[in-house]
């Protein structure tokens, strides 16, 4: 039935939403921020990072140029980022523990990370960084973590080199990805991925576990992201493959450990 009104597309009422959301959460800033010049001023909303998410660190860059330190607001919240030396260093050392990741993070990263070092807070945090240092330590480095990094390094070096002999193009930071990933597993984990090498496998995990780690960070600058994962749709129902993906090949690897240590042959293998 006509009714003389013009027909709006899914897509305008979507943005008109999203502008609307913009506005208030300017609005809103303004009346809380007034008289508290000691906030950070606001360079803009989480929206204006969807818009410039595909140049999102040129965005922040040009940002920190105007500001060391500002605001991004969200609804319902508001976030500080900073490039000032002297605030970092307060956050991390002087006053670090004041300054816990949060229930905010933790909720959007334990799904790929669980409650591992990069997501706990606290006492949890204290004993994941406790075991981590083992593997970290200067000894360690120098008698086994070094050896690693120095055969991945040389193993890297060798493709570059072939490639730049033969003037063929190379994705120079997609190798740099795997040899770190090869390096950090084989320490941290016992498996030598190989992907350097173009194992399937480890091929097929280290590919699952970048965009899973970049479907995870759209969750930060996502205002509706539970609602996707609820329905099961774009990014969340791919962050959901890949974790499979991920947790699938990680599993595999823990039982195997488990079976080696049981066995008696706890060697890390290579």
């Amino acid at each position: 039935m006509a009714t003389g009104m013009p027909e709006c597309s899914p897509a305008l009422l979507v943005a008109a939403g999203l502008a609307v959301l913009a506005i208030c959460s300017y609005l809103a800033a303004i009346v809380v921020g007034r008289g508290a010049a000691r906030y950070p001023p606001v360079a803009g909303t989480v929206f204006h990072q969807v818009y410039h998410l595909r140049r999102l660190h040129d965005y922040y860059t040009d940002l920190f140029r105007e500001h060391a330190t500002f605001r991004l607001l969200a609804p319902g919240r508001r976030q500080i980022y900073t490039s000032d030396t002297a605030v970092v260093e307060y956050i991390l050392r002087t006053n670090f523990a004041n300054y816990g990741k949060g229930a905010s993070n933790y909720d959007k990263t334990s799904d790929l990370f669980g409650d591992g070092i990069f997501t706990a807070d606290g006492d949890k945090w204290r004993q994941h960084r406790k075991i981590a240092s083992y593997d970290f330590s200067a000894r360690a480095l120098r008698d086994f973590s070094g050896g690693v990094f120095n055969r991945d390094a040389a193993k890297l070096a060798h493709i570059v080199s072939g490639n730049a002999a033969a003037k063929q193009p190379m994705d120079f930071q997609d190798l740099l990805m795997k040899a770190t990933m090869d390096s950090i597993f084989t320490i941290a984990v016992g498996v030598d991925l190989d992907t350097l090498s173009g194992s399937e496998e480890g091929s097929r995990f280290a590919a699952a576990l970048d965009d899973a780690s970049e479907f995870t960070l759209l969750r930060f600058v996502n205002a509706f992201w539970k609602v996707s994962r609820f329905l099961n749709v774009g990014a969340e129902a791919a962050l959901r493959r890949r974790i499979e993906v991920v947790d699938e090949f990680m599993y595999k690897r823990i039982r195997a450990r488990a079976e080696e240590i049981s066995d008696g042959d706890i060697g890390v293998q290579g």
